[in-house]
């Protein structure tokens, strides 16, 4: 019953570890409006607190059995109290995002999150020092096997089917099963206390010495992998459980595969498989954009497969005897908190590209090259290999110079990788603003300077929109999404603008490269912060109703889903006049909102009008609008111009700040 009861809580603290991972992010992602960059923050903050977690295991267990168990006990009874503590969201809104999020972090999960990581690390060491037995390194794999199925059964199964409130309850009533579980587990081994040493445990061992430097490095290096895949994944893809889990469970994955599986010698195939990493890594850098959503994916994790189970792989083979078992654990966690570090905080302060993607490759390979090279004694596939690599260096340099020639600027911050190219078109020199891959607005400097572009040309949805409102009177609308500020050039002598902009750079970038905030003849203002709470502080505080807002706040093919909520709904029509007009950019390579929308205009009672306009001209992109409202006149003005959309048309699917899913509506 032991060795079973042993297994249960191992299984379960893994479990819970990474269960509140995905809750407690996605939980954060409208305080912050919507970005990528909240899983990133979160994977250091859980990483850290994993290294924490760590050393408390490490030193817990130089002291002697006894009292371990009965510290352990105490300390998780009073973190499971303390968990789900909630801070001040005022006082988050006034510090820099990063810190922010993981101050909230902190306060909800801190204490418990330090006993979860320590708590399969402490069993194993109670079970080798009680019963005598050699290190279990195979509950290692039972571990991440319980995080694996937490973190799987997140998107397809609590994500879609609970609101998160319900998420927390079973977390918090699972937590309480693994308290009791552990005071049985401790009344069971104090009937064994005649086999408990009455020394303190040595874990020290100098065979291992030698080898922390290099654990340390290939930790830090499968750290590196998983979270600057992660972050090149959402520049296309939508941030979601989903794609945040995915590479997660790819570094699961090769750490159960790594550890359950014998650790054959390195081999030639072995470096064949690095050198095709680093070459498609190199290809997907640069092109893809270009694929969908699943071949980004597929493409993405296969990479991050190869280098994750290379180091893991490694890692394993330096594995020491049990006492140096804590040790070991510990250099693994000091590793990854660095590579975390390295991506998720100092890589955006020195770096206006992802450059830490390429860097990680290069690096993963360059480690392991002296014990590749041992195993490839043939010299012409020595010189094969060595020549590619050198190909594929020198490869992304040049490519890397093509891709940023035509920069004027770039910047990156917590929310993404802001760029501005001049791209010439033919005859014209066209300025473009980007943010990822994704164009947020042009202007054409030379020309045709006159001539509406990219998704807000003349023949668009929001033109025709904004032309029928205008020949009512001057208007006053709200914006959410900045971008190049195109749409300020509709807009008449007497209207009134409210840009509400998430991204500070993207509002330097308008201000200093785009003429259209300058010479526009509205009154303009533009909001720092997140759209949806600016606009709910405007209704708090009886702004004058507005006559419409429009929705353009992609980032990259980013879909911010706080912002399509049926609460978030009832802000915007709060905000609005009785007939007010919304109109949404829904545009996107990979998610339909068509359902959502079709759900808000039956529970609203709006008629939804649609826009879709193709255009192979690359000065006019194709687009796609959405327009709610129940004003007559404006539906009678754009029905002919427009497609009503009703449920024959499509299946509806409501969104709630507390359950919402992207995964029915992506478009494989």
């Amino acid at each position: 019953m032991i060795p079973a009861l042993f297994t249960s809580i191992i299984v379960l603290s893994a479990f819970l570890l990474f269960q509140i991972q995905p809750i407690l992010s996605k939980e954060q992602l409208p305080l912050f409006g919507g970005g990528a960059s909240v899983w990133s923050a979160s994977l250091f903050f859980y990483q850290s607190f994993l290294l924490c977690g760590y050393l408390y295991a490490h030193y817990m267990s130089r002291i002697k059995v006894k009292t371990q168990i009965w510290l352990h006990l105490i300390l998780m009874a009073i973190a499971t109290a303390l968990t789900f503590s909630q801070v001040d969201k005022s006082t988050l809104t006034m510090l820099p995002p990063t810190w922010s999020v993981l101050i909230n972090l902190l306060t909800q999960v801190g204490p418990i999150f330090i006993i979860l990581s320590a708590t399969s690390i402490l069993m194993q060491h109670w079970y080798s020092a009680i019963f005598h037995k050699s290190v279990p390194y195979h509950w290692y794999g039972w571990s991440n096997l319980g995080s694996l199925v937490a973190l799987l059964s997140f998107p397809f199964i609590f994500e879609v089917y609970l609101d998160l409130t319900m998420q927390k309850q079973i977390w918090i009533t699972a937590l309480a099963s693994l308290v009791i579980m552990v005071f049985m587990l401790s009344v069971l081994l104090f009937k064994h206390k005649s086999q408990m040493p009455d020394r303190k445990t040595s874990t020290n061992s100098t065979n291992f010495n030698d080898k922390r430097i290099l654990c340390i490095v290939l930790a830090a290096c499968s750290s590196m992998s998983l979270i600057s895949t992660t972050q090149m994944i959402n520049v296309n893809i939508p941030p979601m459980p989903l794609t945040w889990i995915i590479p997660l469970v790819i570094y699961l994955l090769t750490f159960i595969a790594a550890f359950w599986l014998p650790a054959p010698k390195q081999s030639f195939y072995t470096l064949a498989a690095l050198i095709f990493a680093v070459f498609a890594g190199v290809m997907m850098y640069f092109l893809g954009g270009q694929f969908s959503a699943i071949e980004q994916l597929s493409m993405y994790c296969l990479i991050q497969l190869i280098c994750c189970f290379v180091c893991h792989r490694t890692l394993k083979s330096i594995a020491p005897a049990s006492q140096s078992m804590t040790s070991f654990y510990l250099c693994i966690a000091v590793g990854s908190v660095i590579g975390s570090l390295l991506c998720s905080i100092i890589a955006p302060i020195i770096f206006n590209q992802l450059l830490e993607y390429p860097i990680t490759l290069f690096l993963v390979i360059f480690i392991h090259l002296p014990s590749l090279k041992k195993a490839t004694t043939t010299k012409s596939l020595q010189f094969i290999y060595a020549l590619t690599l050198a190909v594929t260096v020198c490869g992304f340099k040049l490519l890397n110079q093509a891709y940023t020639k035509l920069d004027i600027a770039s910047e990156r911050n917590f929310y993404g990788y802001i760029s501005v190219k001049d791209v010439p078109l033919n005859t014209a020199i066209e300025r473009r603003l980007i943010d990822g891959t994704t164009i947020h607005g042009t202007e054409v400097l030379e020309g045709h300077p006159n001539n509406q572009n990219s998704y807000y040309h003349a023949q668009t949805g929001v033109a025709k929109t904004l032309n029928a409102l205008q020949s009512n009177g001057p208007l006053n609308i709200g914006i959410i999404g900045l971008g190049a500020g195109t749409l300020s050039k509709y807009a008449k002598h007497q209207d009134k603008l409210t840009f509400y902009e998430l991204n500070p750079a993207v509002h330097h970038m308008a201000q200093r490269y785009f003429s259209y905030l300058r010479s526009s003849r509205a009154d303009l203002e533009v909001k720092i912060g997140d759209g949806r709470q600016l606009i709910a502080d405007e209704v708090a505080k009886l702004f004058p109703a507005q006559d419409a807002i429009i929705i353009d706040a992609f980032s990259s093919d980013v879909i911010p889903t706080h912002l399509l909520t049926e609460e978030a709904m009832t802000i915007y029509w709060q905000r609005m006049k009785r007939n007010g007009v919304l109109l949404m950019h829904i545009s996107n390579n990979h998610i339909d909102l068509m359902p959502i929308l079709l759900s808000h205009s039956q529970q609203f009672d709006k008629t939804l009008l649609l826009f879709e306009h193709l255009n192979n001209n690359p000065a006019q992109l194709s687009s796609k609008w959405a327009v709610l409202t129940s004003n007559e006149r404006i539906i009678a003005l754009l029905s002919n111009r427009a497609t009503t959309v009703g449920t024959e048309d499509h299946n509806m699917l409501t969104w709630t700040d507390e359950k919402h899913s992207l995964l029915p509506l992506i478009m494989l």
